[in-house]
C-alpha cells in the first residue's frame, strides 16, 4: 500500500476524529440533572438518574424481589424531564429496571435525550457516529493490512489507534469540558453525605462510584450497579416480549 495507504489511514482517523468530537463548544443553559447523566453515559445513564430521582422524592421504591414498585400515586412533579414522567406512567405493577426501559414511552423519551443532546452538540448523534464508525473501520483495517505485509512498527500503533477512537466514548469535545468542569464543581463528598437535592447531580456526573457511596443499597437492590437485581425482570415469567438487552447499545453506561 505504500505512502498513500498510510495518508489514507492517517485521513481516515482525522475525519472519523472530526466527526465523533466537533463541535468543540455547545450548548449547555437549561440542561437537566439526566441531560447530564446522558452527556457521561448516554440514555442509559440518563435513565438510572431518574429512577434515582424518584426514589430520593420518595415515589418509588425497590421490593425484596428487586423490583421497583410505585410508592405514592401523586405524578412526578411539573419540574419533571419527559424521561422521568415516562418512567412513571411505566408503572402499571412492579417492574425490573430492564421492563421499564423496554416500556414504549420510555424508550421514546430516551431517545428524546439522544436526540436533544445532540442538537446541543454535547453528543455524537447517530449519523455522524455511524459515519465516523466506517471510517475508523476501514483506516483500521487498512492499517493492519500495512503491519501484516510492509511495516510492522508503522501500521501496529495507526490499528491499535483506531480501536481507540472506534471504542472512544460518544461525547464532543464540548462534552468532555462540560462534564469536566461540572464534576470540578461536584465532586464527590469525602465524610459529609451529600444532601437528598444533590444525590442526583453526584450521581449524573460520576456513575457507579456515587451510587455505591450515596445509595448503596437501592442501587444493589434495583440492579442500576449492572448486575442483575434479585429478580432480573418480571418479563420471562409472565411471557412478555421485554428483556435485559434493551439496557444495552448506543454506547450508554452507568
Amino acid at each position: 500500500m505504500g505512502l498513500i495507504g498510510l495518508v489514507c489511514v492517517v485521513a481516515g482517523l482525522v475525519g472519523a476524529g472530526l466527526l465523533r468530537w466537533l463541535p468543540v463548544r455547545g450548548r449547555t443553559d437549561g440542561l437537566a440533572v439526566a441531560g447530564a447523566a446522558g452527556v457521561r453515559g448516554g440514555s442509559k445513564a440518563a435513565l438510572t438518574v431518574a429512577v434515582v430521582e424518584l426514589h430520593l422524592a420518595g415515589a418509588i421504591d425497590v421490593g425484596r424481589r428487586g423490583l421497583l414498585r410505585r410508592v405514592v400515586h401523586t405524578g412526578p412533579g411539573r419540574d419533571a424531564t419527559s424521561l422521568h414522567r415516562a418512567v412513571w406512567t411505566a408503572f402499571g405493577r412492579e417492574l425490573s429496571l430492564a421492563d421499564i426501559a423496554a416500556a414504549p414511552a420510555v424508550r421514546r423519551a430516551r431517545e428524546e435525550v439522544r436526540a436533544e443532546l445532540a442538537g446541543r452538540g454535547l453528543r455524537c448523534g447517530r449519523a455522524r457516529l455511524t459515519a465516523a464508525g466506517l471510517l475508523t473501520m476501514a483506516a483500521g483495517g487498512a492499517a493492519v493490512t500495512i503491519a501484516a505485509q510492509e511495516a510492522l512498527w508503522t501500521g501496529l500503533p495507526l490499528a491499535v489507534l483506531s480501536l481507540t477512537v472506534l471504542c472512544a466514548p460518544a461525547r464532543t469535545l464540548a462534552g468532555h469540558q462540560l462534564l469536566r468542569e461540572m464534576r470540578r464543581l461536584h465532586p464527590l463528598p469525602g465524610a459529609a453525605p451529600a444532601g437528598p437535592g444533590e444525590i442526583g447531580l453526584l450521581v449524573a456526573l460520576h456513575g457507579r462510584r456515587a451510587l455505591r457511596l450515596l445509595v448503596p443499597e437501592f442501587a444493589a437492590c434495583a440492579g442500576l450497579l449492572d448486575g442483575r437485581a434479585t429478580r432480573d425482570t418480571v418479563a420471562r415469567s409472565e411471557g412478555d416480549s421485554y428483556g435485559f438487552s434493551a439496557l444495552s447499545g448506543g454506547g450508554d453506561g452507568t
